[in-house]
């Protein structure tokens, strides 16, 4: 529990020692395990009910999230059945907003956020490493790859795969481009979409997995392409269907989905045949969290069966549990080639600073 408030600390050794002393049996296999690192203090757990009753009188969580306002309410009151007895307050924005966000009320030392999820690793890797994210255990982790996690630490709540997609009714799909390369065709200049990787962690994969499978040159070849940017899926899914771009150059496959199979929109994904991006999104506490057992109970809730199949049915998004299958008209993970990180997350993190200042050269020139 490094850099948890004190007076957390105090109050959740005040209740194991009351635990102790009246006899409660130890912790069965499989429980949270929380372990305390207050100097001085020897090493404690706390069970599924002491968990339970801790989160009971906190009532409160404060979620942040990049996950769509509408699908992330949704997500909650599923949680808070489970849960009522816990008020939760949702703070959605894109992924840097709210990673921007969070740095601040951390550095004026007034952390409102408990639980955090948002589609960038590299994020809870840089937390972590800082000491910002608190060190428990979870009953449903152990269905969590291990490619997929940091032990202990986040654990990833939803996959997400970036594609290209058209309009139907403006386009054939023996027109549509079926590798990343082809939108580099002199035919689509000015006519591509993309996501900015400035503000988005999907955008970002897309932009680090693609340019690690074909090199920076790549990306000035598109730059030449004269793409329009938006700020997220949603905006660039719109403009697809005002006819303002021709194809989205790289657009979260979930949101076509949900346009194409929920809404009846005229939108078809592509899922490139020389790879699909595929970045996840992380859950975890921050160390400094004012209700840190509403959140455990949350992150493991989030990662059960039952709301990895919520995320799915909500969202559209994959989960990586093998026991949860792909969202409905949706090819399995294991049926594309995927592009993602092969080698720890740490150098995602790493590289990330000086590849988003060659992004900002390229496409925000201006920003220097």
């Amino acid at each position: 529990m490094a850099n948890a408030p004190r007076a957390v600390v105090g109050a959740m050794m005040t209740v194991i020692l009351a635990v102790i002393v009246g006899g409660c049996p130890p912790p069965g296999p499989g429980e949270i395990r929380v372990t305390v690192t207050e100097p001085g203090q020897p090493e404690k757990e706390l069970s599924q009910e002491q968990i339970i009753a801790l989160a009971r009188r906190e009532g409160e969580l404060w979620w942040y999230t990049s996950l769509p306002r509408a699908q992330a309410s949704e997500f909650l009151k599923r949680f808070q059945a489970r849960y009522p007895f816990i008020n939760t307050h949702l703070v959605r924005g894109s992924t840097f907003d709210i990673v921007r966000r969070v740095d601040r009320e951390i550095a004026q030392g007034q952390v409102q956020a408990d639980a955090l999820h948002v589609l960038d690793p590299a994020v809870f890797v840089d937390l972590r490493r800082r000491g910002e994210l608190y060190v428990y255990d979870l009953p449903q982790a152990r269905f969590i790859p291990p490619e997929y996690r940091e032990p202990g630490v986040w654990w990833a709540m939803r996959a997400v795969t970036v594609c290209i997609a058209y309009n139907k009714e403006r386009m054939s799909p023996g027109e549509a481009p079926a590798t990343w390369t082809h939108l580099l065709d002199p035919k689509w200049r000015g006519e591509i979409g993309l996501k900015d990787a400035q503000t988005g962690g999907s955008a970002y994969a897309q932009y680090y997995f693609l340019r690690e499978e074909y090199g920076a040159s790549y990306w000035r070849r598109m730059a030449a392409q004269e793409p329009r940017l938006f700020k997220s899926s949603k905006d660039t899914l719109e403009a697809l269907l005002r006819g303002e771009i021709e194809l989205a150059g790289g657009i979260v496959g979930y949101r076509v989905y949900q346009a194409s199979e929920r809404d009846g929109k005229p939108v078809q994904a592509v899922w490139p045949k020389d790879g699909v991006p595929m970045i996840i999104g992380p859950v975890a506490i921050l160390s400094r969290a004012p209700h840190p057992h509403a959140a455990m109970l949350f992150a493991d809730f989030s990662l059960s069966r039952e709301g990895q199949e919520a995320i799915r049915e909500l969202v559209g998004a994959y989960s990586v549990r093998e026991d949860v299958g792909p969202p409905p008209g949706r090819p399995r993970l294991s049926d594309l080639h995927i592009l993602t990180q092969e080698g720890p997350w740490e150098e995602y993190r790493t590289r990330q600073d000086g590849l988003q200042t060659a992004y900002n050269r390229l496409f925000h020139p201006e920003s220097e």
